[in-house]
């Protein structure tokens, strides 16, 4: 089985601070790799021929071309594909109304915590995975869960699931080499099976974690968790 590739990633800004900072942030998150940086609107357009990045981190303000006009620019015929995470110190509604219109994915304002972004790209890569070429929803909700997966921030949390036990779970199975079963977290963080189960069931749909069957010797099948 091959090995999965990096997800490569084309920073824009132009401030050389935040785009040493933006970096190392990345280049610390496990599945991404930083391969080129631009600090005009016309380098990013250069570099994005030159290295055909899987996803581009944008400034809206730029010396001599607007964020969104590169955003706009690298959508043309002839242009390799990439998607675009707007990163700005702009917070006002029309300015995230237009970062959308030009197809970001997410906006965030700076400053950036590493956590964030940390956060964000990893949704990024559980969305990305499931809209691989040549894959197919067999029902609605499938799509639903696509779509909910990058914006983790505007889905309510049940009132059946407290933010401090969430975090417990995804500390736990991040430590944990491999994947683990709703028993072995529930030894693990100190709570029941059911509450366990509650919590993966939860942050599957989410799609922060993924299930697998696996068959024991009993041929009854066990579900086994890991962060995606």
């Amino acid at each position: 089985m091959p090995e999965p590739r990096d997800i490569t990633v084309l920073i824009v800004d132009d401030d050389p601070i935040v785009t040493a900072t933006l970096q190392a942030q990345v280049n610390r998150v496990l599945g991404f790799r930083v391969v080129g940086i631009a600090h005009t609107g016309q380098a990013a357009l250069a570099a994005a021929g030159r290295f055909a990045p899987r996803l581009i981190l944008l400034d809206l303000h730029l010396p001599d071309l607007p964020g969104l006009e590169v955003a706009h620019r690298l959508q043309r015929p002839g242009q390799q594909p990439a998607d675009v995470i707007v990163i700005s110190g702009h917070n006002e509604s029309a300015a995230v109304r237009a970062a959308m219109r030009h197809g970001a994915l997410y906006y965030l304002v700076k400053p950036t915590r590493a956590g964030t972004l940390e956060q964000t790209l990893l949704r990024y890569a559980a969305t990305a995975e499931q809209l691989a070429p040549g894959g197919r929803f067999a029902e609605q909700q499938e799509i639903d869960r696509v779509f909910r997966s990058l914006h983790l921030d505007h889905v309510v949390r049940p009132k059946s699931i407290s933010a401090a036990t969430e975090q417990a779970v995804l500390d736990a199975l991040s430590a944990v080499d491999g994947d683990v079963s709703a028993n072995e977290l529930a030894d693990i963080i100190g709570v029941s099976r059911a509450t366990a189960r509650r919590y993966l069931e939860h942050l599957a749909e989410r799609g922060q974690v993924e299930g697998r069957p696996r068959y024991g010797p009993t041929g009854r099948p066990q579900h086994r968790y890991r962060v995606r």
